[in-house]
């Protein structure tokens, strides 16, 4: 336990309930921890521009030292303002898996800019823009999509999400590996990629190992660093995958600050 160094957290599900709000409690358990000297930092499925906005938001920019975003795929260091890249979907392999996809009917977006692009809007693709503070741009993505993406996102319903999971499982590429994010998402993303990408080149700038960080989360995009990191912990309100791999299953829900909790009862430090 002395050895963790660093605190890193899922968004959604996890450090936000389900308003998307963090409480005051939470926050001042965070700063605690800050205090003492931990890291925190953020690791979403969120691109960084929403991170940044929502971080700034919720009023936790003084909490938060580095964002992991887009699944793995971006990083901004707060400290010193450093932004990295890592692997990104090129844009055959983009419309290649739309293609792939259309017997769903469902709806594909990206978040490029300061917008969601689609060809249509849904419910799922406003959401996702107005939790991100970014607008929606509707348009013929063969023509406006035409570099590299740190992911594809299928709006996908509930009710299809099984059949879509299976059909990928059923389906796998080389040229990419996908995952649901939330109940109506499924996200594609570059085949060695994983929010854990990130977190290792934040660690080993500061000279910090995998195993000195404790990672919270709730489902399958989260699954690699629950698995990877030092300790490994899953919500209550997670999923069974995610719980299989974690080496801790909070007591409390996200709608109860099961992350704070966690982090005080066991005075990781």
């Amino acid at each position: 336990m002395s050895d963790l160094h660093v605190i890193v957290m899922d968004m959604d599900g996890t450090l936000l309930n389900d308003n998307k709000e963090v409480s005051e409690y939470t926050k001042n358990v965070l700063r605690k921890q800050k205090e003492k000297g931990m890291r925190i930092g953020i690791a979403s499925g969120r691109p960084i521009l929403g991170v940044k906005r929502t971080v700034e938001n919720l009023g936790i920019s003084d909490i938060i030292q580095f964002m992991v975003a887009s699944n793995g795929a971006e990083l901004y260091d707060v400290s010193d303002g450093e932004e990295k890249g890592f692997y990104k979907l090129d844009v055959q392999t983009i419309f290649e898996i739309i293609e792939k996809y259309r017997q769903f009917n469902l709806n594909p977006y990206v978040y490029q800019g300061e917008d969601c692009y689609a060809a249509r809007t849904d419910s799922t693709i406003e959401r996702a823009a107005r939790n991100n503070h970014l607008g929606v741009h509707l348009c013929d993505m063969r023509e406006e999509v035409t570099t590299p993406q740190s992911k594809l996102v299928l709006s996908t319903s509930p009710e299809k999400m099984a059949e879509v999971e299976a059909f990928y499982e059923e389906n796998k590429s080389e040229k990419y590996r996908a995952f649901k994010s939330q109940e109506d998402m499924f996200e594609f993303v570059h085949p060695k990629l994983s929010k854990v990408y990130g977190i290792k080149y934040y660690c080993e700038k500061y000279g910090y190992d995998i195993s000195n960080v404790i990672a919270f989360g709730d489902t399958t995009n989260d699954l690699e660093m629950v698995d990877e990191c030092g300790i490994g912990v899953c919500m209550c309100n997670g999923t069974d995958d995610v719980k299989a791999v974690a080496d801790i299953i909070t007591e409390f829900s996200n709608d109860d600050d099961g992350l704070a909790k966690e982090l005080e009862r066991y005075k990781y430090n």
